[in-house]
């Protein structure tokens, strides 16, 4: 089954869910006594609209042809005698919020939806990453395409119309795969989420001016965007880091990367000071070259969290750097308290929040934005790339209401204007009518419930689809299949679900898709239509067929015993130091 026709089935599967209000589909109808905040109209509010003090704009809105026409005070557009923009039909909002929609700055879509596989044992920022390099032995391309294609249908479902993603390029594996599956994603989803991909390397990765050369290349190539880590490992900003802080050399590092941008007139995203030390400014470092390099408003700084520790005079100089350079700032609230101040024992109770100095930042000037980075991965086991629950948490967690302001804008304008997409992130008379409806009438409501039963409205069309199903991605990756990741034992629940361990942790098989104990194991069954030259799918098929899970050590011919094969697996185990246990009832062979 591909993967077009795997969407098609769950949607047909979905139940549909009831929504919060009912709009034509025409692309053409009035939207009465809507409420939308006052920073994301664009153009500023119009004349005699009544705001409330929690700067909500009671409003009407046209919409003719998918953009819209006109902003009108509440009630206005239908007063008797008024000529009207639409014809079309009149729906009575009731006072539900409107908000643009967003724009998620920072994300980490192709490491998405591996959380369960490969664990990060402590939840810490270092465990995270030892984890994340263990999951590169899963990594094929359709592996990758599907969980990055999963992340988009969430997003897109949830309200999102532009997503920037870092995509890991530590490897030529990493890197062969996630710009070609980028760009066919890209292409799909062209006109519904707008999709940009950042080079994710650490700053040490430049010192081989070949390989940074051939980076930048391959960036420019696909119309992408270079980055790097800064001062951003657990010790970053100390002189003993050698992988993200650089010492001796960050000074030429920093050039190297900015001239090879300059050069290909290449935008910057940099994950900076991802931890809580006072000596990690790679914020500052950044923006003063950007200013240097004459690079203003074309360099966004991730994470950002050791400003909080950073003393007044030091704050002072940082933020003023950043202002002046003109670097936009996105905080990544839900991942950095998850991570930040962790016990790696357990027992502990963190100290502070992670998250940077979001209202010092807004009052220095700063374009500062909010957004999703990881979800169900390593380094953030929850989220569903939902920038609603990301400005709730973040509200919660930093304060942003008493008064809210213009926070709605760091969901919607700012990080669409860092992505250079000005009709984003904004309602506006001429702009696209991309919009969500919520039953939320005031933040009060907005932000105690899920509002799952939201209306996104695209091009003034509302969207019929949710958010996809789990169970899409209960399949066995192909390195698993092919034995490149070795089974260390294989040992059955009383309930006889299956319970298979492997040097790095991962996915398990149902008992009538492992050999015996003992014997040898199956070669595959014949290979179906659209199999791949070498032979490896990313699941097996579900027709019943009897396609067997083969576990074969690196991928050699079947007829191994399977005593050789757990030996080499228990050495592989002992030299990688980590195995897990994982159990999944129910998966579903998905071909």
């Amino acid at each position: 089954m591909t993967q077009q026709q795997l969407e098609q089935a769950a949607a047909a599967a979905a139940p549909a869910q009831p929504r919060c209000v009912a709009l034509p589909t025409g692309g053409s109808f009035t939207v009465t006594n809507a409420r939308v905040p006052t920073g994301c109209i664009h153009g500023g509010v119009p004349g005699s609209v009544s705001v409330c003090v929690d700067n909500l704009a009671h409003l009407d809105i046209e919409v003719v042809r998918g953009r819209i026409a006109a902003l009108h005070p509440a009630g206005q557009a239908t007063a008797a005698g008024r000529r009207w923009h639409s014809q079309g039909p009149v729906v009575d909002l009731k006072g539900k919020m409107v908000l643009p929609c967003f724009a998620d700055l920072h994300t980490h879509i192709d490491k998405g939806h591996t959380t369960e596989r490969s664990r990060n044992p402590n939840g810490s920022l270092s465990g995270a990453d030892r984890s994340t390099a263990r999951d590169a032995a899963f990594w094929d391309e359709q592996d990758v395409y599907r969980r990055m294609d999963f992340s988009l249908r969430c997003a897109y479902a949830h309200g999102t119309s532009a997503l920037r993603t870092h995509l890991i390029n530590m490897t030529p594996k990493q890197t062969q795969l996630t710009w070609p599956v980028f760009m066919h994603l890209r292409k799909k989803w062209a006109g519904k989420v707008e999709l940009q991909g950042v080079s994710l390397v650490v700053l040490s990765f430049f010192r081989d001016e070949a390989a940074a050369t051939a980076l930048a290349d391959l960036v420019a190539a696909h119309g992408g965007i270079l980055g790097a880590a800064v001062c951003c490992a657990e010790k970053g900003g100390d002189p003993s880091d050698d992988w993200t802080t650089c010492e001796q050399d960050r000074d030429e590092l920093l050039d190297r990367i900015f001239r090879l941008a300059k050069e290909r007139n290449l935008d910057l995203d940099f994950h900076t000071d991802e931890n809580g030390n006072e000596l990690a400014r790679g914020l500052r470092y950044v923006a003063l070259k950007a200013e240097q390099w004459g690079y203003q408003g074309r360099v966004v700084c991730g994470h950002c969290c050791s400003l909080a520790f950073q003393p007044p005079e030091e704050l002072a100089k940082t933020l003023e750097a950043v202002r002046r350079a003109g670097v936009t700032v996105v905080s990544l609230p839900l991942v950095n308290q998850w991570t930040q101040d962790r016990s790696h024992e357990g027992g502990r109770t963190p100290r502070w929040r992670g998250i940077t100095l979001l209202h010092e930042l807004r009052q220095a000037g700063i374009p500062t934005a909010i957004s999703s980075d990881n979800v169900r991965d390593q380094f953030y086991a929850y989220g569903d790339l939902d920038m609603l629950e990301v400005f709730t948490q973040s509200c919660r967690m930093a304060h942003l209401d008493r008064p809210y302001g213009d926070w709605p804008q760091a969901v919607t304008s700012i990080p669409a204007d860092a992505m250079h997409l000005p009709e984003h992130g904004r309602i506006g008379v001429g702009l696209p009518a991309d919009f969500v409806v919520f039953r939320g009438r005031r933040y009060s409501e907005l932000l105690s419930r899920p509002q799952y039963d939201r209306v996104v409205v695209r091009n003034g069309v509302p969207l019929d689809c949710s958010p996809p199903s789990y169970e899409e991605l209960d399949y066995v990756p192909a390195a698993i299949r092919a034995g490149e990741v070795p089974v260390m034992e294989v040992s059955f629940a009383a309930d006889g679900q299956a319970r298979v361990k492997t040097s790095i942790g991962g996915p398990v098989a149902t008992r009538e898709q492992l050999p015996p104990a003992g014997k040898s194991s199956k070669p595959a069954a014949a290979a179906p239509a659209g199999t791949p030259a070498n032979g490896r799918r990313s699941g097996a098929s579900n027709s019943g067929s009897g396609s067997a899970l083969v576990l074969q050590p690196g991928g050699a011919p079947g007829g191994r015993y399977l005593q050789l094969l757990l030996l080499a697996s228990c050495l592989m185990a002992a030299l990688a130091a980590v195995g897990t246990y994982t159990s999944i009832v129910g998966l579903s062979w998905l071909s």
